[in-house]
């Protein structure tokens, strides 16, 4: 088998074989937060999340916010550490060590070739013992139209059953997504 046709043969729609992605949810933004207020914790330790050209109202940056009860209310209180690179020759970490939001990438904009594209994936959603941490990689268009990627991991240093993820803009995670597509995956373990 080809290996395009070997990657798609693992993402299905349910019934695969360990190691497989099995899509879970598929969320269109229209000037809104995605909320995926159903992880299916308890039978997918591995999350993978997949961004197709996210563009936002204004200049700032893409995060995600946890929730443990459902998407009733979102947590604070993360960690993240990322490096970010642009052909303006450009070169920067981003990191905190207490932001309401994890970052994902930033700044973009407004502007039609302002878009953002890449993945995620995200660890122990289901243990309420282990912290839940995410790896991220991004490419996207800034706002001084250079191309640009930026990749790292995130953590949310509470213990706690996470049934729940939002995704908006800047530090609050509670600005809207202008547009794009991001899609919710688990990673079939047995």
């Amino acid at each position: 088998m080809a290996p395009l046709g070997a990657a798609r043969a693992l993402i299905t729609a349910g019934g695969a074989e360990a190691g497989s992605l099995v899509l879970l949810q598929t969320q269109t933004a229209s000037n809104s937060t995605l909320e995926f207020e159903s992880l299916s914790e308890s039978t997918y330790n591995v999350h993978f999340f997949t961004f197709t050209n996210i563009n936002l109202g204004s200049q700032t940056e893409v995060t995600y916010r946890l929730s443990d009860d459902g998407g009733t209310s979102y947590e604070t209180g993360y960690e993240f550490a990322n490096n970010r690179i642009n052909s303006g020759g450009g070169e920067d970490e981003r990191k905190s060590e207490s932001q309401n939001a994890a970052r994902l990438f930033g700044d973009i904009d407004t502007g039609a070739r302002s878009i953002g594209n890449g993945y995620m994936y995200l660890y122990n959603a289901g243990s309420s013992s282990k912290f839940t941490f995410s790896s991220s990689h991004f490419i996207y268009m800034n706002n001084a139209d250079a191309a640009s990627t930026e990749y790292g991991s995130q953590m949310y240093a509470t213990a706690s059953t996470i049934n729940g993820i939002s995704f908006g803009a800047a530090t609050t995670g509670t600005t809207t997504l202008e547009s794009g597509i991001i899609s919710c995956y688990g990673l079939k373990e047995e």
